[in-house]
């Protein structure tokens, strides 16, 4: 299968899905949304989920399964980081211990052992 048709599945699914609950639950809250908070969700949207999944999905075609996985045990560990220097974020304890955890993990058993 195409990564575009499971990427484009999976986002339509998903909307048609959770479209009814959010009308039935949050009518109001939605209904208060002004035009600039839609058009930022929107865009983040779009350039978070739906280009993350056809990326996810393109590379999961081209490089197979194990690469993909090293790609997502590093989401993590980046984005604390992230948030740690552009937000000024303090990186706790449990943190460390769990990207200590992801380092090793990747050091050790990370794509040698792939199959």
């Amino acid at each position: 299968m195409s990564p575009v048709i499971a990427a484009t599945g999976m986002l339509v699914m998903s909307t048609l899905i959770l479209t009814p609950y959010a009308f039935a639950f949050h009518f109001d809250e939605l209904m208060s949304l002004n035009f600039v908070v839609i058009q930022y969700a929107l865009a983040f949207a779009l350039f978070c989920s739906v280009i993350a999944y056809f990326i996810y999905f393109k590379t999961l075609e081209r490089t197979g399964a194990c690469n993909l996985l090293i790609c997502k045990i590093i989401i993590t560990p980046s984005s604390i980081l992230v948030h740690a220097m552009l937000l000024g974020q303090m990186i706790t304890l449990a943190e460390i211990v769990g990207l200590a955890i992801i380092t090793i993990d990747l050091l050790f058993f990370g794509p040698k052992n792939c199959k």
